[in-house]
Formats: structure tokens, C-alpha cells, sequence
């Protein structure tokens, strides 16, 4: 299988365990470390966050996509167990990559978190873009990026926390070139955009 994964401060060893996965890289680490990355490489910059090198893979092999494909970041099994992985792996199918890991709890206001069968929802109360740690320029909450976008305005985000998944180019093609760049121009101003976190929870809406 083919595989656009992001790189950042990490050395993928796993791959050696995986000889039919074909991974083109984007490397955005910026430490100095000399790495063997096991696959051919694009040294790029660390903007945007990983969505930037993401939605730039299909923008820039958009007519040349594979049928199918792994689409995430190098260190993945921080995100995905790895049995699930294998298991996912053979299916050669659309299918969000994630593990069920996360800490479920409420606030005064209900929920704020949840699993939808093997699937993880957060609730629409865009705190990334009111999070110090974050930037912001374009969008100053999720509805407004919903909006722009064609997203559908729920209570909870589905979507795979680190953004990986297995895609198809039959999903991709849904959309036009143009739309992955319009979202990827919305990130490169910073290396930590809260528009970035968007792009994440956008994902799943765009292709299920």
C-alpha cells in the first residue's frame, strides 16, 4: 500500500516491520538529529502543522492518487493500535485510524466527549480556537469553518484524533483540488494555526 506520512522529530523503525507499505515522507523536523527515515523524502517547513504537508500530498498528486492509500502521520501507533492497524491494513478500504484511548468526561454543560461505536466525537465548542497556545487569522470558531466549507453543524465533531486514516481516491475526488487548497491556504501564516485542528475534524465529514 502507499502512504503519504508526516515526519516530525520521529524515526519511523516500524516501517521496517511493514515491507508492503510504500511510504512517501514529509519531513518537517526541525531538531538537527540525523534520521534514517526508511522511504524517499521532502524535507519541508514545520508550518501549518501536519495538515499542511497532508493536504498538500493531494494537492499535488491529485489526477495520480492511489485506489488506496495511508494517509497519516510517522508515528502512528501513538494514535492507532497496532492489531487494529493490521487489521484495517488488509481490508483496503476508507476507514479513520484511531485507538480508543481518550479520557471520557462532563462539564457543567453535559458531555464533552464521547465514543460513537469505535469512533471519537468531541463537542462543537471550538476551544482550539480560543486556546492561548494556538494561532488564529482566518475563522474564530468551528461554525464559521463549517460554513465556509460545506460541514454539517452538530453538537459533536466525529473524527480520528491525529488525523490518520486509510483513504481512497474515489473519496478524495469528492471534492475538487481547489477545496484542499482553499483549506490548506488557511494555514501556513503559523506553525500551530487553530485552523489546523479544523482541517483534523474536518476530515471524517468530507469522506465517510
Amino acid at each position: 500500500m502507499k502512504a503519504c506520512l508526516i515526519n516530525y522529530n520521529f524515526q519511523p523503525d516500524w516501517l521496517l516491520k511493514y515491507p508492503d507499505i510504500e511510504p512517501l515522507i514529509y519531513d518537517r523536523s526541525d531538531d538537527g538529529v540525523e534520521r534514517e527515515l526508511f522511504a524517499p523524502t521532502i524535507k519541508t517547513k514545520n508550518i501549518g502543522d501536519v495538515d499542511y504537508d497532508k493536504l498538500g500530498f493531494l494537492i499535488d498528486n491529485y489526477d495520480t492518487l492511489p485506489d488506496v492509500f495511508l494517509w497519516g502521520k510517522s508515528n502512528i501507533f501513538k494514535y492507532v493500535d497496532e492489531l487494529y492497524f493490521k487489521g484495517k491494513l488488509i481490508k483496503q478500504e476508507f476507514v479513520p485510524l484511531l485507538k480508543q484511548d481518550h479520557k471520557i468526561y462532563s462539564d457543567r454543560f453535559g458531555a464533552v466527549n464521547k465514543y460513537q461505536g469505535e469512533l471519537y466525537c468531541e463537542r462543537a465548542d471550538s476551544w482550539f480556537f480560543n486556546n492561548p497556545d494556538l494561532s488564529t487569522k482566518y475563522f474564530r470558531n468551528w461554525e464559521e469553518w463549517a460554513l465556509r466549507f460545506g460541514l454539517p453543524l452538530e453538537s459533536y465533531i466525529p473524527f480520528a484524533p491525529g488525523g490518520n486514516y486509510i483513504l481512497t481516491k474515489e473519496r478524495v475526488h469528492r471534492y475538487s483540488r481547489d477545496f484542499y487548497a482553499e483549506m490548506r491556504d488557511t494555514l501556513p501564516y503559523a506553525e500551530h494555526p487553530a485552523e489546523a485542528h479544523a482541517c483534523e475534524r474536518s476530515y471524517f465529514y468530507l469522506w465517510r
